[in-house]
């Protein structure tokens, strides 16, 4: 399913979520006017006002693989969105910002939403993050649940079920486990593979997707793009303003992770003014953008690990050693055969089993 679904999807929620986190009294509306084509026509009226950035996020049931949203503003910047497939639901994550303010005197025109059928289910709650000028979440705009009001063909709003809680429990949050109808759709990664638990984890959690609908590559090479879009899937998808990186174009997928990461100091990008996405990360870059991210978090970064133990320590560039002696001392980062390997890349798998461990040891997520 591809992630401009996320988008189209995540435009609706961030309609929906706006309105009672942007108008006092909660007397923000929003209009979604359907056909029976598969198309939505979104906007909010009663606005406080002030509005530079909108995220939303929600849950529609069915699966839409040909979703797409435009937005009505012109100047917008609408990259594509997270979505994640989950026993018949689609999961969507959004955000639209703008350098002027999106909406004018109380109104907002998010802009169309596009399902590539018709769907006969619309979300009846979404969540809404809403952001000013500065990019801080205003008054009482921090995930918001608002009800959906939806007019037009295909307007039923069916009670939705309870959805499953993620698999694992609290007592072994490193070692969840996938129900036997949520297998992974991956022919290439299999049951008794060291990277097989942790795989499941990413994907469970939407953080990490395949390559393709049935193949998730576990020994290929993960870019610096990448990295960058789990951490910003693990956050939530917030928004941000376009980062200042010449190679970044606002079209790419990484764009908004980028934006990002680079707002809250996660990465720093080169001393010439570029990101490179596509370069391939290190695993001394890896540790240098997780050490960031765990700072960014307000977790605690004291702890350092002893390289000693490594032949290879005395090759870890000075701006990661840091960074590294926490990974190791965490256990984010045990080493390759006997060595830290500062300079080699990290495969897909490598980094299924670090995220796994950020997220079950350090942000004891289970």
């Amino acid at each position: 399913m591809r992630k401009r679904i996320a988008a189209t999807l995540l435009a609706l929620a961030l309609v929906l979520s706006l309105v009672p986190a942007a108008l006092a009294a909660g007397r923000a509306t929003l209009h979604c006017e359907v056909d029976g084509a598969g198309r939505g026509t979104l906007s909010l009226e009663g606005l406080t006002g002030g509005i530079y950035a909108v995220q939303l996020e929600f849950t529609l049931r069915g699966e839409y693989p040909d979703c797409v949203f435009t937005p009505a503003s012109r100047t917008a910047y609408a990259p594509d969105c997270t979505v994640y497939v989950f026993r018949g639901e689609t999961r969507v994550t959004v955000y639209l910002t703008s350098r002027s303010a999106l909406d004018r005197n109380g109104y907002l025109e998010l802009g169309e939403l596009y399902t590539g059928a018709p769907a006969e289910d619309w979300p009846d709650m979404v969540r809404v993050t809403l952001l000013d000028k500065e990019l801080h979440m205003m008054p009482g705009a921090a995930g918001t649940d608002i009800p959906a009001a939806v007019s037009g063909g295909g307007s039923s709003l069916p009670q939705r079920p309870q959805r499953p809680q993620n698999p694992g429990t609290p007592e072994e949050p490193e070692d969840p486990v996938l129900p036997p109808e949520t297998a992974l759709p991956f022919s290439d990664v299999r049951p008794g593979d060291w990277f097989y638990d942790a795989v499941c984890y990413v994907y469970s959690k939407g953080i990490m997707q395949g390559v393709t609908g049935t193949t998730f590559d576990p020994y290929a090479t993960t870019n610096r793009a990448m990295i960058v879009t789990i951490l910003h899937r693990l956050d939530g998808s917030p928004a941000a303003l376009p980062a200042a990186f010449g190679d970044v174009e606002p079209e790419q997928y990484y764009a908004g992770p980028v934006a990002w990461a680079s707002a809250n100091g996660i990465v720093n990008g080169y001393s010439s003014g570029v990101f490179r996405p596509e370069l391939p990360i290190t695993r001394e870059q890896l540790a240098a953008i997780l050490y960031r991210y765990a700072g960014y978090k307000g977790l605690d970064v004291s702890l350092q690990g002893d390289l000693s133990a490594f032949p290879d320590a005395n090759t870890v560039s000075g701006y990661a050693a840091g960074a590294m002696r926490w990974a190791v001392g965490t256990g984010l980062i045990n080493g390759v055969d006997g060595r830290l390997d500062p300079g080699g890349s990290a495969s897909r798998a490598q980094v299924a089993v670090i995220f796994h461990r950020l997220c079950a040891y350090l942000l004891g997520q289970p």
